[in-house]
């Protein structure tokens, strides 16, 4: 199928496969490719090659994969259907689109995909997405089915960057991840969830994710944004209360690769200005150790808040309206008219991650002083006997 496409922006074309899905499908597995032709036949074969823990098989029948060549001057087509030409039990959709101005863009080909992958499903049926240059782990389909059936809305998968030729970005990626990481575990310290229990991971981007149809739908799906539109989409998913599970046996392989494909922010950015920031000797500036755990105590106080709509009795909330120069009643009103609790803290959050102030240490200061502490609390919860929670809701 090949479509040109010249129209306004938010008026978009319409992706329809011709291809019936199985009947026993449960998850549609989406890929964007631009000009993949030498990346994409182990992206393929990673995803073919699908098994359960025991190193099992899993039915074909139960997954599809639909990749959407847009814009390409390259024959990542062709070479992705002679592939799934070679094995016909592999549920391979490909599809061709070229997309003009505004619309030529990443988070457009994933909207596509996306909403055709809603329209094919059945009910409880599973959208996700990944990328042409990343390959799944082998228990990948496996995992994130058995995650669904554990009662998940949204799954992130681990995203793991191989050691490469390219290593100028290395230090400082592996702390990034270290440090993130360490956050993850204050923050299930502070506000853990059953939702998303320990052990976790803290990732939910393009390479892995995946969301229950119904979800997707209620967010009003991937938002078509030239750049960070996995970004966009897990806030949009946030905004309805949908929680990530960040289950760790749901893991993929992701490239290092240069690229220009993305005009915006975009991963291979971030890992270029990790070069040139470790070439100069300088360092990202994040959350320290303080201001994590003020954050979620924060969180805690705002969810209650939200409760009970209002919040007088929540001394966290005057700290916080105060760090923010936001007078009490204003933060009162967007207590009260939040529609939900995951866009009040969304908004709170992001609010927070603007104020220059909020970022105060530089990696290697952020992961000792976290490591100091998750260590010294969990060893703390380890012995204690304590019943009903963490009881870190009041640390200081």
């Amino acid at each position: 199928m090949s479509i040109v496409v010249n129209r306004p922006v938010l008026i978009l074309p319409v992706l329809s496969l011709a291809d019936a899905i199985h009947p026993a499908c449960r998850l549609s597995v989406t890929v964007p490719a631009k000009d993949e032709a030498d990346y994409i036949l182990p992206t393929l074969e990673a995803l073919r090659r699908q098994t359960d823990f025991m190193g099992n098989p899993l039915d074909p029948d139960t997954y599809e994969v639909i990749l959407l060549a847009n814009n390409c001057s390259d024959a990542t087509a062709e070479v992705a259907r002679a592939y799934g030409t070679r094995y016909p039990d592999f549920h391979l959709h490909v599809a061709e689109i070229t997309l003009t101005g505004d619309l030529a863009c990443v988070g457009v080909a994933r909207k596509l995909m996306m909403d055709e992958a809603a329209r094919r499903l059945p009910p409880g049926g599973i959208v996700a997405m990944t990328d042409a240059d990343t390959q799944l782990d082998p228990h990948w389909v496996y995992a994130t089915l058995r995650a669904f059936d554990r009662g998940a809305h949204a799954v992130g998968g681990r995203i793991v960057v191989p050691r490469s030729g390219r290593t100028g970005y290395r230090k400082i990626h592996l702390q990034d991840v270290t440090y993130r990481s360490l956050q993850a575990l204050v923050e299930h310290m502070i506000d853990p969830s059953d939702e998303d229990p320990w052990p976790r991971h803290f990732q939910h981007y393009g390479p892995s994710l995946a969301v229950r149809v119904e979800d997707y739908r209620a967010c009003g799906g991937m938002p078509p944004v030239k750049c960070i539109e996995d970004a966009a989409f897990a806030w949009a998913l946030e905004r309805i209360d949908v929680q990530f599970v960040h289950d760790p046996a749901v893991k993929v392989y992701t490239s290092d690769r240069r690229s220009e494909r993305v005009e915006g922010v975009a991963f291979s950015h971030a890992l270029d200005e990790w070069t040139r920031m470790q070439s100069a000797g300088r360092q990202p500036v994040v959350f320290g150790l303080q201001h994590c755990i003020n954050l979620y105590k924060w969180k805690v106080a705002l969810r209650r808040a939200f409760q009970e709509r209002r919040i007088a009795g929540l001394p966290a909330l005057v700290d916080l309206a105060a760090y923010l120069d936001m007078p009490s009643g204003e933060l009162q009103r967007r207590v009260a008219e939040a529609p939900t609790f995951g866009a009040l803290y969304l908004e709170i959050r992001q609010m927070l991650e603007r104020t220059h102030a909020f970022s105060d240490s530089p990696f290697p200061e952020a992961i000792r002083d976290l490591r100091r502490f998750t260590r010294a609390t969990w060893s703390a919860l380890s012995s204690s006997t304590r019943p009903g929670g963490t009881g870190l809701h009041d640390c200081p």
